[in-house]
């Protein structure tokens, strides 16, 4: 390599350094305006299932928690924003059934019937797990984009978070509070 080609090549290199690291403080900064445009200004930690497990919400959310001594939930916590647009559910689940096959079972047990259905695995900085997307209509005209994740955090517990979205509130940065949410759930 002559002293050229080794001149371009480290431009290049710091030019590429430069862009990533420019990337990703835009990313965080975007990610806030997001949240703070949907009127989420900070988030509350919750602890649940005997503060094994924490998660956390907009304190702007309306929270209930619920616990179960049932054989099949052990905890349950119902949320919904402000203005009703996104409510849903975290309830930690006492199986030892594969994740998908759980997810799928649990999908089709359900009472109402919903559509346009995809069953696929998903990763974000710090969890894994099986995301069920699909859709469902009530009778006053309502029609709901659900998200529901499944996440298994240790043996014999899967931890399921539901988002029901109002379909016409439905849109793409709405994946950025619903990944946040994910991502805060966490092994105490």
């Amino acid at each position: 390599m002559n002293k050229k080609q080794l001149i371009v090549m480290s431009i290049l290199i710091s030019l590429m350094l430069i862009l990533a690291i420019t990337q990703g403080f835009f990313k965080v900064n975007f990610e806030q305006l997001v949240l703070m445009d949907k009127g989420i200004s900070d988030f509350k930690k919750y602890d649940f299932d005997e503060d094994k497990y924490v998660i956390s919400l907009p304190s702007e959310w309306i929270v209930e928690e619920t616990e179960s001594n049932g054989q099949y939930v052990s905890y349950k916590l119902n949320f919904k924003d402000k203005n009703n647009k996104i409510t849903g559910l975290v309830e930690v689940i006492n199986t030892k059934e594969d994740l998908d096959v759980f997810a799928e079972n649990d999908l089709n047990n359900q009472y109402l019937e919903y559509f346009n259905t995809q069953i696929m695995p998903f990763k974000n900085s710090n969890n894994a797990g099986v995301l069920v997307e699909y859709e469902t209509s009530v009778k006053n005209g309502y029609d709901f984009k659900n998200e529901c994740y499944y996440l298994n955090l240790e043996d014999g517990k899967t931890i399921k978070v539901l988002f029901n979205i109002k379909k016409k509130q439905s849109r793409e940065d709405m994946n950025i509070i619903l990944n946040t949410i994910i991502s805060s759930i966490k092994v105490v």
